[in-house]
């Protein structure tokens, strides 16, 4: 069965792979009441024809879905996908998938996904999209669409970014006075053109082409497909189950190589299983203030719960062992430096210097308490990041940022009342491996203290704002903290160079904890055993709400994922991109470089909408990984872990096949670890 968004699917296949009954209705956002009427509707059709021995579940309920029918397997829509569309050609090597609302791309070798990429964020050209527009225009979407888009003489150039571009250009040609089917043509071309630079980009696209859901049935795109990539674009049958015939042939192929035994169900039991459904608010954890609504299922008296933002829930399905979470592992060391830091240096009647945890703080707030803590203040530190932070937050902005200056607002917010001053430095720059490197935080970043302060209305006087260049050393330092420190607290000139050296030595002793762990992680890895690294930016890495709890979701599907900070990449060249600008991206590039060079390293990189810097380097990291899969996953407030998920499992097949792939071809020499 293919649970999703908008549809629900199911194909019923027998021992030799035939498809002997499918069906295909809307989910209503009811996909188990959905389910069981797929079997009923079986169950009336087929009853006593055949007996069901196996049952695997894919798309985005899968995992409830697959718990309520007690599923042999649970697998991503990516690889369910390709093993159906493998299982009509064997041949074919690139799948392009555009769903109600989402779009994808697959790449296949061998039979199996080698690459793929979904998109992010926008839905141009998806059949919800497509659906609209017709209706705007007073087009059946069904028939009526194709005919008139074959009929045109001269399509019309339209934008192909944006749905809101795309109709505004429409409106534009249409009082130009041109023609419908050339207005309905170049509508096809644009969403052509949206797919391949905005979906594929720069990925292989190889000869044998097959293109599935909704809007493949309209000819039109097929159509404008073919004459941009002059390639024939193969549409099968039953492309609207692929999703669905594909897994049930994965569970097929498990019991025939003994992975699976077979388990005989009764149809029409599942069909009448009594469910009972209510939504609560998540207490797993008296810590966390996130709030969650949680949806509980009860199954027969069984209860399953799902929801939440941690995927707490939704991981729990994996069968396979967990690794070691070195985000977890990191998080621990991160504690213990903080907690060495304070180590009761203060008075409790010393004045109490907020320090949101937020932004920089995620990697510097080791040093910053321990210079805080010799300066004689009494350090308090925003909790960590939970919906209330976040909503906060964004409720506090006066612009449109990326999500992680959004949170720090919230951060900032609730240190307010709590504390006598707060310490918001200027952060310009950190050190940097390369001489012709600047190191340069982004601006965002930079401004982050001005831009919270006049959001919130902070007096000046509250403010420990020194301008900070951290790749200046220890005396410029000094003499920037002690002219920012505010009147009747300043302790001198010496007790501020002391504070800085032992800020500076704190931050060394941590850091050089975390270059054990990592380093340990890569003494124990077997050469044949895939390790992901993670890169992005301290604070959506080891911000459990930015990140959406990535380390701890990688653990539990049997991933050793390992972030960027656990390495040492001072010693790996960037000569490919000399004169970083950026001192986060001059890391995330080395990282990219080192796991592009080593077989079993695979490289997923954590960014978010609307980070500048990040829309030239994801380009600058794609180059460098080349022909080698990659992930890129970008994260904001409306961001849910599910979909996380998804990519993540999906991407642990690629790689699972990618490591095959090179054992069967002799493999290649593993490289010195970064």
């Amino acid at each position: 069965m293919d649970i999703g968004s908008t549809s629900t699917k199911y194909a019923l296949v027998d021992e030799n792979g035939r498809l002997l009954h499918k069906n295909y209705v809307p989910t209503r956002g009811k996909p188990i009441e959905v389910v069981r009427e797929l079997l009923a509707g079986l169950t009336a059709a087929l009853a006593g024809r055949f007996t069901l021995v196996g049952v695997a579940t894919t798309g985005s309920g899968r995992n409830v879905a697959g718990d309520f029918l007690d599923a042999d397997l649970i697998v991503d829509e990516i690889t369910a996908h390709a093993r159906g569309a493998v299982a009509i050609d064997p041949g074919i090597d690139t799948i392009f998938e555009i769903g109600g609302q989402d779009s994808k791309y697959i790449a296949i070798g061998n039979g199996r996904p080698t690459d793929f990429v979904m998109n992010k964020i926008c839905a141009a050209g998806t059949g919800s999209f497509l659906h609209e527009l017709a209706n705007k225009l007073g087009i059946n979407i069904v028939g009526e669409f194709q005919d008139v888009a074959l009929a045109a003489t001269n399509p019309v150039a339209l934008a192909e970014r944006c749905t809101v571009f795309m109709e505004s250009d429409l409106a534009a040609h249409a009082q130009k006075g041109a023609a419908r089917d050339d207005l309905i043509a170049g509508l096809c071309y644009a969403i052509v053109h949206n797919y391949l630079r905005r979906v594929v980009e720069n990925r292989r696209v190889g000869r044998r082409i097959m293109f599935l859901g909704g809007p493949s049935l309209n000819k039109g795109i097929v159509a404008a497909f073919e004459n941009v990539l002059d390639k024939p674009i193969l549409v099968p049958k039953n492309r609207e189950v692929m999703g669905a015939y594909g897994v049930a042939l994965l569970v097929r192929d498990a019991f025939l190589r003994g992975e699976k035994k077979t388990r005989p169900r009764d149809i029409g039991e599942l069909a009448a299983t009594e469910v009972g459904f209510k939504e609560t608010l998540c207490r797993a954890d008296p810590a966390c203030g996130n709030e969650c609504k949680l949806k509980i299922y009860r199954f027969g008296g069984r209860k399953s719960v799902w929801g939440g933002d941690c995927g707490r829930y939704e991981a729990r399905v994996s069968d396979v062992p967990a690794k070691t979470d070195y985000f977890a592992l990191r998080a621990d060391i991160f504690r213990r430096h903080l907690q060495a830091a304070e180590n009761g240096r203060t008075r409790p009647d010393a004045p109490a210097a907020g320090l949101p945890m937020g932004l920089h703080s995620l990697e510097w707030a080791v040093f910053w308490t321990t210079l805080l803590s010799r300066l004689g203040y009494r350090v308090v530190r925003s909790p960590k990041t939970c919906r209330k932070i976040v909503v906060a937050g964004v409720e506090s902005m006066t612009a449109e940022t990326c999500f992680p200056v959004k949170v720090f607002h919230g951060h900032v917010k609730d240190l307010l009342e709590a504390v006598d001053f707060l310490f918001l430095p200027t952060v310009v720059n950190i050190p940097a491996p390369a001489a012709d490197e600047k190191g340069l935080f982004c601006p965002m970043v930079q401004s982050s203290r001005y831009l919270v302060a006049a959001a919130l209305n902070i007096p000046e006087r509250r403010i420990i704002g020194p301008t900070l260049l951290l790749a200046h050393g220890p005396k410029a330092l000094a003499h920037a903290v002690d002219r920012a420190l505010p009147p009747g607290h300043r302790p001198g000139s010496g007790t501020v160079r002391a504070a800085v050296q032992a800020a500076l030595a704190a931050h060394q002793a941590f850091q050089n904890e975390l270059r054990q762990a990592g380093n340990h992680a890569m003494d124990v890895l077997a050469d044949d055993e895939p390790l992901w690294i993670v890169s992005g930016r301290p604070y959506n890495l080891h911000d459990e709400r930015l990140s959406l709890g990535l380390g701890r979701l990688a653990a539990r599907l049997g991933i050793t994922a390992v972030p960027i900070d656990l390495l040492d990449l001072s010693a790996t060249p960037l000569h490919r991109f000399p004169r970083m600008y950026w001192g986060l991206g001059s890391r995330i590039l080395r990282a990219a470089t080192a796991t592009a060079r080593t077989h079993n390293l695979f490289g997923v990189h954590l960014g978010n909408f609307s980070c500048g810097p990040d829309s030239f380097l994801e380009h600058f990291y794609g180059h460098i990984m080349g022909d080698k899969p990659y992930l890129l996953l970008e994260l904001d407030e409306h961001s849910a872990a599910a979909g996380m998920i998804t990519r993540m499992e999906a991407f642990a097949n690629v790689v699972r096949e990618n490591m095959r792939s090179s054992v069967k071809a002799g493999g290649r020499p593993r490289e010195a670890a970064p």
